[in-house]
């Protein structure tokens, strides 16, 4: 995600390429690495960190195209701050390279031994499931893609793990458990506590203002759920 106050002006993969150099230097396993195998209890399982981004295709109900469920955030006044900051160079669009990396990371999934589980991270989704208790619907948009909603059986997950959005939850509805990682902040005691949002604080607060002659105005993200709102 470009920011405008990052001095890091990389963009789209170019920005994602340096990201992961710089993973590599702290000894963090990226999805471009081997995928580790844990050997430990429940073992063995292959951890499989992916990139894979979101192409517009967990569309609210009632809404056939992307432009029609971009129409619908819009008026909801829930539009995600990736449209502006997440460049998708050299590719044409979000849509493009989110295609690019299911299909690498489809190629690389199905090189897994067939006897070996796998556990599944990625920041987006990889199943809609998570994205039905979304305060705003329409912000499924900008949460993944259907193209992985059957990675979790073709490549024989254990557990599947995301983040994103800001939701603590584990369903186990499926013969998997898709669990939201926690992310704790500096000085919470508990990171599932911290991610926390309740509605009123965030999507539902004003995101958007106008300056005093009422002639401009600016998009302020939220920091928790990463929405615009008017």
């Amino acid at each position: 995600m470009d920011l405008p106050d990052d001095p890091v002006r990389l963009r789209g993969v170019a920005r994602y390429e340096h990201l992961v150099a710089l993973c590599r230097t702290l000894g963090v396993v990226t999805p471009e690495d081997p995928y580790p195998v844990w050997e430990g209890e429940g073992g063995p399982c292959v951890i499989a960190p992916l990139f894979v981004l979101y192409d517009y295709s967990f569309r609210p109900a009632g809404a056939s195209t992307k432009e029609a469920a971009l129409a619908r955030a819009e008026a909801a006044g829930v539009v995600c701050t990736d449209e502006f900051f997440l460049h998708p160079d050299p590719y044409p669009s979000r849509e493009a390279w989110c295609r690019a990396r299911v299909e690498y990371s489809e190629r690389r999934l199905a090189a897994v031994p067939a006897g070996l589980a796998t556990v599944l991270v990625n920041h987006f989704p990889l199943v809609r499931e998570p994205t039905r208790v979304l305060y705003h619907p329409e912000f499924s948009l900008w949460c993944g893609t259907e193209a992985t909603a059957d990675w979790p059986t073709r490549f024989r997950a254990a557990a599947v793990v995301y983040g994103h959005l800001h939701i603590p939850a584990c369903s186990g509805g499926r013969a998997f458990p898709v669990r939201k990682c926690p992310w704790a902040t500096p000085g919470s005691g508990n990171g599932a506590q911290a991610a926390r949002p309740s509605p009123s604080r965030s999507c539902g607060r004003p995101l958007q203002r106008r300056d005093r002659d009422d002639r401009a105005r600016q998009r302020i993200p939220c920091a928790e759920c990463h929405t615009t709102r008017p």
